[in-house]
């Protein structure tokens, strides 16, 4: 199912939950209760993401109040993608936009192909939507539906759904076809995770 827009920031003076649109994040959000001005970043969110630059690949410490500000690499001065990494939504791919996504992509990215007749990548579907929520401010998650993408199912070989795809600094890293328990494909990810 999928979240309402927004990320949940808690109030530091009264305990309330927000929920602030992406855009206005570090900007000027108040508490909806006691009207005070809400802290810079959401919930499980590290204070600073280390972002990579789509083309150097440098690694760039980016507070989250800047995230929205339009941040740039710090060695080439390229302007770095922000929006979408806190919002705990899986990105949707596909033949047009997926190597623009995949090569500038600033964090890990897992990519789920899947398939409409698939009865597999119905149970492993809601488990995507978790992983983009737990992954917000460190990796990013991507869906690919396989019939609508023809181009990429034959570039990739994708003759099996569900297939995983990790994805880092715009190379395919790891390729895991079939149904993969969450923990399994975190500890595959987790090598390219950026501390």
């Amino acid at each position: 199912m999928p979240r309402p827009a927004g990320l949940i920031v808690t109030c530091p003076h009264c305990g309330t939950k927000n929920r602030v649109p992406e855009a206005k994040l570090g900007l000027a959000a108040v508490c909806g209760s006691c009207q005070e001005t809400l802290p810079g970043r959401p919930d499980g969110v590290p204070e600073r993401l280390t972002l990579r630059c789509g083309k150097c690949h440098t690694r760039n410490r980016v507070p989250v109040e800047k995230l929205f500000q339009g941040p740039k690499c710090g060695k080439c001065g390229t302007p770095i993608e922000g929006r979408g990494l806190l919002s705990g939504q899986p990105l949707s791919v596909g033949d047009g936009d997926f190597d623009r996504i995949v090569t500038t992509a600033p964090q890990p990215l897992i990519v789920y192909a899947w398939a409409s007749w698939c009865t597999v990548c119905n149970t492993t579907g809601p488990m995507v939507e978790r992983l983009a929520w737990q992954g917000r401010g460190r990796f990013q998650v991507a869906k690919l539906n396989v019939e609508a993408s023809p181009v990429l199912s034959s570039r990739y070989n994708l003759l099996s759904v569900p297939t995983f795809m990790i994805f880092d600094r715009g190379e395919l890293k790891e390729r895991i076809p079939g149904a993969i328990p969450e923990g399994q494909l975190l500890q595959k990810l987790n090598p390219f995770l950026t501390r």
